[in-house]
């Protein structure tokens, strides 16, 4: 008997959720939620799901963040929004050195002011 199986990825927009400032575009942004999963198929059809893992991605840029799951349930509850917010910006700025950091938050509060 001949059995083919294999692990398919599959990648689905779930919607657009938040507007959040991003700091690669440097504008504000709409951020939609992606979920990934991963399956067992068999023959090449999709089967039984192994792996799922949730995604914000800027609708310009299409810079990612993956999220934990305590995080993606933030996305169902929009009081926690901000929350998810603010990690979404700390993320971002967590790959800054202190110099780049300042100017990139001194870029925003200028822009914010003109507006």
């Amino acid at each position: 008997m001949l059995l083919i199986f294999g692990w398919v990825k599959d990648a689905n927009e779930v919607g657009s959720l938040l507007g959040c400032y991003c700091y690669r575009c440097q504008r504000k942004r709409s951020w939609v939620h992606w979920k990934e999963t991963e399956w067992v198929s068999f023959f090449t059809v999709k089967t039984i799901p192994f792996l799922s893992n949730s995604f914000v991605v800027c609708s310009s840029c299409k810079e990612s963040v993956l999220l934990t799951n305590s995080q993606a349930q933030f996305l169902k509850d929009e009081k926690r929004h901000l929350q998810l917010i603010a990690f979404l910006e700390e993320h971002q700025l967590s790959k800054k050195t202190p110099v780049q950091r300042s100017f990139l938050l001194s870029q925003r509060a200028q822009r914010d002011s003109d507006l």
